[in-house]
């Protein structure tokens, strides 16, 4: 009988053993993995979804009065940021008529604090590079950028 009782005891050790150990694998693998952020959103707060029509979304950029270059935060050190540099490269190739100003964050605190002072402007927290403003529009991460910058450029320069 006392073998049975040590051999669930045994038993029950390892299994919180193996929990705990998978646990704390998991919370490692949240740690050291990428942290992905994408969002898209306009110079008034309001955030791109599928509930905004064309219409919208060409009124955002027909009311907008600034001008100025497009705007691209990244780091150096970031690999979606690289990712999103050489999109901008093609992008450059194509379009060189439209200008682009890029700000490293990487050691960088001058243009941390113009990034932040970006995001108070387009009422967005806590944004992460890689993140461009087009006009009145803010593009964050790497699969955002390359899934709605292009024709967000163009609508600005053409509402210029």
């Amino acid at each position: 009988m006392d073998d049975v009782i040590f051999l669930s005891h045994i038993l029950e050790e390892t299994r919180v053993f193996l929990s705990r150990m998978a646990l704390i694998l998991c919370i490692v693998l949240c740690m050291i993995g990428p942290i992905q952020a994408e969002r898209v959103f306009f110079s008034d707060g309001t955030l791109y979804n599928g509930s905004l029509s064309k219409d919208d979304i060409l009124k955002q950029f027909e009311e907008y009065t600034g001008e100025g270059p497009v705007i691209v935060f990244h780091d150096l050190i970031c690999q979606s940021c690289q990712d999103a540099m050489d999109y901008f490269r093609e992008f450059e190739q194509i379009y060189p008529e439209i200008p682009i100003v890029y700000y490293d964050l990487h050691g960088n605190t001058t243009n941390k604090l113009l990034f932040e002072e970006y995001m108070t402007i387009y009422h967005q927290n806590n944004l992460l590079a890689p993140t461009v403003f087009v006009g009145p529009a803010g593009i964050e991460g790497n699969e955002s950028i390359r899934l709605v910058f292009e024709p967000f450029a163009l609508l600005y320069v053409d509402n210029q």
